[in-house]
């Protein structure tokens, strides 16, 4: 398994201590409706974008290991999943769309800005009403010569607020039964680009969502991103598994503080020891474990370039929803009476599993129907 080195260890470490001492301290973050631009900033300052980012850029290097482990560090001394989630989406943009994608010009450009903590990056691809079906996505891009005109609407956006950049999925070639998608970069500032008001969440707060929309907004060539109309294949699919494998670190963080904060209050309440309640905490340790293991183990794949680990996903999503049942129900079982930090990490991990649920089905079926293939 990769061995993290000097830089990345640091980097860890630094997650960590900026977490304790900028966002522990903020309940407010799991209660406001504006994002905090000032810890964001912060963060910049402090090097937390640099990680994933190649040294010629700005940044400390690492791959997908280095920031599954950097979230997990932000969240256990943070409790919070939210602006985990915000960061952790940026440096997945910066390490695979355009450092892999981007043109030379792109990459000096946007990895560096990236790196310094100067842009935001947000990756559009889903829809009102249509999510991120390919088939029903509407948002179109007409070739003029060496530019295309865009027109549309972009939905439910990571970071789409505060975003600079983004890296808009449009079709470009919808002739017959299937339709080619192309990933152009598209400024905030640019004509014809409209951001809408941020959306209502209830959970993983602060993390900000929203939309665009595009009315004649003209992209040149030096904006394409990637091969024209492969985009879907390309970018789309590979890009939401690494984010699936990737957000696997702040699970485990989220997991992580709720087992340390449970076990706390259980010393502070509990005059004398109880089998049971023992051996129910050893089996979530235990289960915790196994998940981290599970972790490492895909970014670690994604970085050696493997195979797909969709597998290795599909057993973390299953344990992760068992354990966090259990620790659910050992609280109320036990009438334990958690910390708010608890109970804001406990109901954002509960939104965690809900949305992964279907994709988890998605994916098991399409193994499924492959076995049973004549």
């Amino acid at each position: 398994m990769h061995q993290p080195d000097e830089n990345q260890i640091k980097t860890y470490k630094q997650a960590a201590a900026f977490a304790a001492e900028y966002i522990a301290c903020r309940p407010d973050l799991q209660t406001g409706q504006e994002f905090p631009m000032d810890i964001w900033r912060k963060m910049g300052e402090a090097g937390l974008f640099q990680i994933g980012i190649a040294e010629k850029y700005g940044g400390t290097g690492g791959g997908y290991l280095d920031l599954l482990k950097g979230g997990e560090a932000f969240v256990k001394s943070g409790y919070n999943l939210g602006l985990a989630v915000s960061w952790l989406y940026q440096q997945i943009i910066a390490h695979y769309v355009i450092n892999v994608f981007g043109t030379p010009q792109q990459r000096r450009q946007y990895l560096r800005a990236a790196a310094a903590g100067k842009i935001t990056l947000s990756f559009a691809v889903s829809e009102p009403g249509h999510g991120a079906r390919p088939k029903l996505l509407t948002t179109k891009a007409q070739k003029h010569e060496k530019h295309f005109v865009l027109n549309g609407e972009k939905t439910y956006l990571t970071n789409g607020p505060i975003a600079g950049i983004f890296i808009v999925i449009a079709c470009t070639d919808d002739i017959g039964t299937k339709k080619h998608f192309t990933a152009l970069i598209v400024p905030r500032n640019a004509e014809g680009v409209t951001v809408t008001p941020p959306l209502a969440m209830n959970f993983l707060k602060p993390s900000p969502h929203g939309g665009i929309k595009l009315e004649n907004c003209v992209v040149g060539q030096r904006f394409f991103l990637g091969k024209e109309g492969s985009a879907w294949p390309d970018i789309v699919v590979p890009f939401g598994e690494i984010e699936d494998v990737v957000m696997m670190g702040p699970a485990l963080g989220g997991m992580a503080a709720q087992l340390t904060m449970l076990m706390d209050t259980i010393r502070e309440h509990q005059t004398e020891m109880n089998r049971v309640l023992e051996g129910e905490l050893g089996a979530l340790h235990a289960l915790l474990q196994t998940l981290q293991i599970i972790a490492y183990e895909a970014a670690d794949q994604l970085d050696r370039g493997n195979a797909s680990p969709i597998p290795i996903m599909i057993t973390f999503g299953r344990l992760a929803a068992e354990f966090h049942t259990g620790i659910g129900q050992m609280t109320d079982n036990w009438k334990i009476h958690t910390p708010a930090e608890y109970d804001y990490l406990h109901r954002d991990m509960g939104s965690l599993v809900t949305l992964k649920k279907r994709l988890l089905q998605i994916r098991q079926e399409k193994i499924g129907r492959a076995l049973l293939k004549p």
